[in-house]
């Protein structure tokens, strides 16, 4: 194994022990900060823990991204992604980031963006949160604009991603070195600069693996504009038949208001901490929650009752993984509920590969209650769809329990 190996597999274990541990302070400091009459102030220390929390967590992905690209042990994984769903979602969360700050945010995304792209959606999913993060962090007024445009021909579109800011802006010198030199701008004196500036330095390296360019026009003291172009090859142009039958009854069968009607849940993770933010994220959809601390404990469970409609399956637990404890339960007679894999794991690939082991999909820690109501719509919506399909067709399954299109995101 060669130096640089070994020391991203240092980066990769410590990245993993970081994201455990700021599970619970994410999901309890959200959870206060959610608390009717508290002091203001607690709120505030409370939304301040989870900035911080955000921050170190981004610095700590960024160090283990930036030793995979300086021992080119970096890889682009292709394979079909919805780019609507993503590009929506990450101006819904990174919005969310602007906070009390007097910001206007304006989301534009091109209707005629297919429905399914060829290329690798998390680091897209990374390029484009590292432009929105850093126009967030530097406009402390004004506007952020968010704008999603493409052109298609009959195999390939182009697509050109602008985020713009009233913020700060950078002089010229700035400009110059600010993909390529890693270290914070004016670091030598301006202390009211966050960051390493390691992102944008990532951001460049990851937009050339892909084969795309970027650029940045910025006046400074009026604010910035980074362009951002890559062509991927098109999967589907449109929603199929099939597809968009499945969508609007996820629709039909929305929870988010109602609660999920009490159904079962089982947790198992061996660190009490994880299972107490996992119960408080869980806790306002009407749902019933068990508890393992084990593998072996969760077969034990489940041997004697498998009524049960979802499992969260921590990962690394001592005794039997998460990966050798779904074996056990698949040899249990009649088992078939889904298991979401719960874990700090959140290095490129990670979907396919839990998916590739039997889970259903995963939930990389620390996590958001959005998150989580966002899994628990596609699994519970799924799982009644087919419910209801086997009543009409006397018992007959006409859909796979759990069809892979179902968690494409």
């Amino acid at each position: 194994m060669s130096n640089g190996q070994e020391k991203n597999e240092f980066l990769s274990s410590v990245s993993h022990e970081v994201r455990t541990l700021l599970n619970t302070i994410v999901g309890l400091s959200q959870d206060i900060g959610e608390y009717e009459n508290i002091p203001e102030e607690i709120r505030e220390d409370a939304e301040d823990l989870v900035s911080a929390s955000k921050e170190l967590l981004e610095l700590v992905g960024n160090i283990l991204d930036f030793s995979k690209i300086r021992s080119s042990e970096m890889a682009i994984v292709n394979a079909p992604y919805n780019p609507r769903e993503l590009f929506e979602e990450l101006a819904k969360i990174d919005e969310k980031d602007i906070g009390d700050k007097p910001i206007s945010f304006h989301s534009n995304i091109d209707s005629r963006l297919p429905f399914e792209l060829i290329g690798d959606k998390k680091h897209m999913e990374e390029v484009v949160n590292n432009l929105l993060t850093n126009a967030i962090k530097y406009t402390d007024g004004g506007d952020i604009w968010f704008d999603v445009k493409c052109i298609n021909d009959s195999v390939n579109c182009t697509l050109t991603i602008t985020v713009k800011d009233t913020g700060r802006g950078m002089k010229p010198e700035e400009i110059e070195k600010l993909f390529t030199q890693i270290e914070r701008l004016n670091i030598e004196r301006d202390t009211s600069r966050e960051g390493t500036g390691l992102g944008l330095a990532i951001t460049k390296s990851l937009i050339d693996m892909m084969g795309g360019a970027i650029k940045v026009e910025s006046v400074y003291g009026e604010g910035s504009t980074f362009i951002f172009s890559v062509v991927q090859k098109i999967h589907m142009l449109e929603e199929s038949d099939l597809s968009r039958t499945q969508r609007l009854k996820l629709q039909e069968l929305n929870y988010a208001k109602e609660g999920y009607g009490y159904k079962k849940i089982l947790i198992v993770d061996d660190n009490r901490l994880n299972i107490k933010v996992a119960r408080r994220a869980l806790e306002d959809f009407d749902l019933m929650i068990d508890e393992c601390y084990n593998g072996k404990e969760c077969i034990d469970v489940i041997s004697k009752d498998t009524d049960y409609d979802l499992i969260l399956m921590d990962i690394m637990m001592p005794g039997l993984s998460g990966e050798d404890t779904l074996k056990g339960l698949k040899e249990i007679e009649g088992f078939d509920i889904p298991v979401i894999a719960l874990t700090a794991d959140a290095e490129e690939g990670a979907q396919e590969k839990y998916r590739g082991m039997g889970f259903v999909d995963y939930i990389a820690k620390p996590f958001s209650k959005l998150q989580i109501e966002r899994k628990l719509d596609k699994v519970f919506s799924q799982k009644d769809v087919v419910e209801r399909t086997n009543n009409l067709n006397n018992g007959h399954k006409v859909v796979n329990s759990y069809d892979d299109d179902m968690w494409d995101e």
